[in-house]
């Protein structure tokens, strides 16, 4: 126990993935991208997230394809609790925008 506590400096073990949000909050708009993919399931529901990706995030704005219209209308819908669910616990910039692309087809097939 001496050993595992010298190692670490005394502190408390951290879990993987707050060791993974660390270390891509230095990777600027790349980390934040890594981390949105990572969390994207849990802020829209597996059911939106089925047919809808992160795509691309360039000055807060979050580029979103959905593969089908009726999908881009139930991301409007709920577009500020998906924002909400991105941006928390977020030590990169914040998503401050969704823009909505439609693409039938697409479903979940591409990540950021």
């Amino acid at each position: 126990m001496n050993r595992r506590r010298r190692a670490s400096g005394g502190r408390e073990p951290r879990s993987i993935g707050d060791s993974l949000k660390a270390v891509t909050a230095g990777f600027g708009s790349r980390g934040r991208a890594i981390d949105l993919n990572e969390r994207w399931t849990e802020a829209v529901g597996e059911a939106i997230a089925a047919h809808a990706h992160p795509e691309r995030l360039e000055a807060g704005r979050l580029t979103v394809v959905v593969d089908d219209p009726a999908w881009a209308t139930e991301l409007r819908y709920h577009s500020s609790r998906i924002l909400a669910a991105l941006n928390a616990d977020s030590a990169a910039a914040t998503v401050s925008e969704l823009h909505l692309r439609v693409h039938p087809g697409t479903g979940q097939k591409k990540r950021l």
